[in-house]
């Protein structure tokens, strides 16, 4: 796990390590800070457990921090009901993680990231977030035809840094054999990369409402298919919040954190 999840588990251990599964459990059912204390069971009291599962099961294909991705976002979707209709009378917690697990990984194989279920956990992000814009955000993402482009923000999103990213990307193509084995990714190569993808998205989102101007709101929402228009909908777009503010702060899961990062940078650059 890269040093930004560390930190994340290492600022929860002192409220979770303490406690039980069933705990822990009962807290997310209750819904107060579900999102840290699920966040605490998958990276730090289960990071382990999960990892040896994945290494026995994955096919190469998959990366271990995209897995772990899915698997927060997935087990946060429906208000964590995956977790409330965990029964202890049919198993250990343990062993209905792992085969959450086993689950998950199987039905990885058959496709690439990143995931579409990050869009219902922004809807459950309840900080004044632009949710509307992230939410269109991560669905560009999905569609961005450019796989290279589609990891580097996916690993972005993850945390890694862009030193990091072009380690990563170097060996994932080497493997390919779409780059040469001497030959390596650069920092600025990634940068550049982000920051080129993160335009074009752009542009995938504005666009079609500026073309569609004189056929009406209508016209953008079935071209998007979202209910407003990125577009038309900059000028009573709610202010995003800074990095500093409490309620910004206070959400310990790096992946929603970073997601807003990124749609930050591209409005920015989208309102100069």
């Amino acid at each position: 796990m890269n040093d930004v999840i560390q930190a994340a588990v290492k600022r929860l251990e002192p409220k979770y390590k303490p406690r039980s599964d069933k705990e822990i459990i009962t807290e997310i059912g209750l819904g107060d800070s579900s999102g840290d204390a699920l966040f605490y069971l998958l990276f730090g009291r289960y990071a382990e457990m999960l990892e040896a599962i994945f290494r026995r099961q994955s096919s190469g294909r998959i990366e271990f921090d995209d897995f772990m991705l899915e698997l927060d976002i997935r087990l946060f979707v429906n208000r964590c009901a995956a977790i409330i209709s965990f029964d202890e009378n049919k198993a250990s917690f343990k062993t209905y993680l792992g085969t959450i697990a086993h689950n998950l990984l199987y039905d990885m194989s058959a496709k690439e990231m990143p995931t579409r279920d990050i869009l219902e956990a922004l809807r459950q992000t309840d900080c004044g977030f632009d949710e509307y814009g992230m939410s269109i955000l991560v669905d560009a993402i999905n569609s961005y035809p450019n796989k290279d482009s589609r990891y580097v923000l996916l690993k972005t999103i993850e945390g890694y840094k862009s030193k990091e990213i072009a380690a990563m990307l170097t060996r994932r193509r080497q493997e390919e054999g779409t780059l040469d084995k001497g030959k390596s990714l650069t920092p600025a190569y990634i940068d550049t990369v982000r920051s080129r993808t993160l335009k074009a998205i752009r542009r995938m989102m504005a666009g079609p409402c500026e073309q569609a101007e004189s056929c009406g709101v209508s016209a953008c929402q079935v071209s998007l298919g979202v209910t407003e228009p990125f577009a038309l909908a900059k000028a009573s777009t709610p202010t995003l919040l800074k990095p500093e503010a409490a309620s910004f702060t206070d959400i310990t899961n790096p992946f929603i954190t970073n997601i807003y990062i990124l749609y930050n940078q591209m409005k920015e650059d989208y309102d100069e």
